[in-house]
């Protein structure tokens, strides 16, 4: 069965990506405490990735923060990720390069970069380059650039 989302843990983690584009200092720490603690349990990883991914009607701002949140937690803590959690992110990443939004894809590329620095098993076999590059070609050739 396919990783879903608590409702109410998923309203908290956008009410935190929503504040966390505030100017307002006290606001941005209090945002960075509570990403310091989040860090700490590996499911928030699959929170980020489904509001990249999955959440179409949500602000591509929102979107691409959680991305790039993400792509920093991968950077800092991909060594603890359990399996699942790394293999649902490297699968929800290959399905959506496709995104209609230039910003959701090129944070989606990104966040492909970061992941073959860290897991090399990414990109790096025959196969999956060749599922990326047939991904990519089609979501290119069918117009979503």
């Amino acid at each position: 069965m396919e990783w879903q989302p608590d409702e109410q843990g998923l309203q908290q983690v956008l009410q935190l990506l929503k504040d966390s584009q505030s100017p307002n200092t006290v606001t941005q720490r209090a945002v960075q405490q509570k990403l310091e603690q989040l860090n700490q349990f590996p499911d928030f990883n699959n929170y980020l990735i489904f509001v990249l991914t999955c959440l179409k009607t949500e602000d591509e701002p929102t979107r691409s923060l959680s991305g790039l949140i993400l792509k920093n937690n991968v950077k800092a803590h991909y060594q603890n990720f359990p399996p699942a959690v790394a293999d649902f992110i490297k699968r929800e990443c290959l399905n959506n390069i496709g995104d209609p939004s230039p910003l959701i894809r090129a944070t989606i590329g990104k966040m492909i970069g970061r992941l073959n620095e860290c897991a090399c098993e990414f990109i790096g076999t025959p196969l999956n380059i060749y599922i990326f590059s047939n991904v990519f070609l089609e979501s290119f050739c069918t117009g979503s650039r």
